[in-house]
């Protein structure tokens, strides 16, 4: 009875031994600018109102907060934040410029069933984590044949 518990022991700390040492390993590579536009889109997407407000800063926050204020409740805000990306079905991220360590601009193409949205993304650098400070209007581009339909040549 003692030998299984010693035995027991010895297996649960190398367990914790080797998760401990390879979890570092698993992580995933290191943080890119552009993750805090994937971050904005996904909380949109699930409606997370704190991880979407937590991916602004500046005038583009206090636009989103005042906004948030404003709507009836907090669900009527989430499905303001949902309203335009459940019909995403593809998003390209492109085009990265960054002239100063403390700021970037991404060209973001969205695509819908029916046309494709062109937007400039301004991110700033916040106390060590990338922000967007700015959204450009959508440049729409309708699109001669609709996402996923069947074309056929005669």
């Amino acid at each position: 009875m003692k030998n299984k518990i010693i035995i027991s022991i010895i297996v649960v700390a190398v367990l914790i031994g080797v998760v401990r040492f390879t979890a570092p390993i698993l992580k995933r590579g290191p943080a890119r600018t552009e993750d805090v536009i994937w971050r904005m889109f996904s909380a949109a997407k699930t409606g997370n109102i704190q991880q979407y407000l937590d991916c602004f800063s500046g005038s583009s926050l206090a636009t989103l907060q005042d906004d948030r204020k404003q709507s009836k409740d907090e669900v009527a805000f989430r499905d303001y934040i949902r309203r335009d990306v459940q019909d995403i079905k593809g998003l390209s991220i492109i085009n990265g410029r960054q002239d100063d360590p403390q700021k970037a601009v991404f060209d973001v193409e969205v695509v819908y069933a029916d046309r494709n949205e062109d937007q400039t993304f301004s991110l700033r650098k916040t106390q060590g984590t990338w922000k967007i400070i700015e959204i450009s209007r959508p440049v729409i581009v309708k699109q001669p044949v609709r996402y996923m339909d069947t074309v056929v040549k005669e």
